[in-house]
């Protein structure tokens, strides 16, 4: 079995679109009244209207939840291409579908939240716009229903060996040669990709334990332990190297809690010392 078949075997990819209704919009009559006024240039600036009232809490509670899931696509799954897609390792699969489907579903309680305070945000929004108001801005509440939504994409791994088109051999077999290299080149890309969240969150514990008396949050921690667990599962090419220097992070850097590392002096120069040789290590890797 080849890797480009042990890959297909071992992931899929994912694609994730949220789409939510924003309340921004461009005004042409005062962008062009603004420009009058002060004698400027037609492309001086736009002006956009605040459709809604600042303190929108609803609204903003949807959009958050939003940018929770999505943090959440990108951090369970490693980069494919340009068009957004992502690989998802089968052995993921089912951490990253239950964390979706709960992120989905708080969206959706978010969205009919906002839905149901959308009649009195319009009407607040008519105050603070005065003039400016426009009706025709806003959705009806049954449509604006449908602006709010999230849709998840999922696709088998592509095998360069399944491009089958009516060509000369010579040229399906370049074709397919070119394929495979930019597949291997998006697998170097991925494993890259968790290498550099590995590095980042051991340079980030060098940073903040190596000042005596420097503050640091329990995330410092925490998210080197989350790393920990999450990559056996996102490492699709079976990196050994990886794999060694993450068992060396278990053993070193996670043994101690925040609290600690912030009331023992030693044991955080110790840490600080462990994970400064860590990242040196790694250097060899990378």
């Amino acid at each position: 079995m080849n890797q480009q078949t042990n890959l297909h075997n071992k992931a899929m990819l994912v694609g994730l679109a949220i789409r939510g209704w924003q309340a921004r919009k461009y005004d042409k009559k005062i962008s062009l009244e603004v420009v009058e006024k002060h004698s400027a240039s037609s492309d001086a600036g736009r002006f956009n209207k605040h459709l809604l009232p600042g303190a929108a809490e609803s609204y903003e509670a949807v959009h958050k939840k939003g940018r929770e899931l999505r943090a959440f696509y990108y951090e369970q799954t490693l980069p494919w291409s340009k068009d957004g897609q992502r690989i998802l390792p089968t052995s993921n699969y089912e951490q990253f579908a239950e964390g979706v489907r709960k992120l989905r579903n708080q969206y959706d309680l978010e969205t009919d939240a906002f839905l149901r305070d959308y009649p009195r945000l319009k009407d607040d929004a008519r105050v603070l716009l005065g003039s400016m108001f426009n009706e025709m801005d806003y959705p009806l509440t049954s449509e604006m229903a449908f602006k709010f939504g999230i849709d998840l994409e999922i696709l088998p791994f592509p095998l360069a060996e399944d491009f089958r088109v009516n060509l000369a051999d010579s040229e399906i077999t370049r074709i397919r040669k070119d394929i495979e290299q930019r597949m291997q080149r998006e697998m170097e890309q991925a494993n890259k990709d968790l290498w550099n969240r590995l590095r980042n969150a051991v340079d980030n514990m060098v940073l903040r334990l190596s000042k005596p008396d420097g503050k640091f949050h329990d995330t410092l921690v925490g998210n080197i332990n989350d790393l920990i667990d999450l990559i056996p599962r996102l490492n699709v090419t079976d990196d050994k190297q990886l794999e060694d220097i993450r068992a060396k992070c278990k053993a070193a850097l996670t043994v101690h809690s925040p609290q600690q590392l912030r009331d023992d002096s030693i044991i955080r120069g110790r840490v600080a010392a462990q994970a400064a040789e860590i990242s040196t290590l790694m250097d060899a890797y990378m």
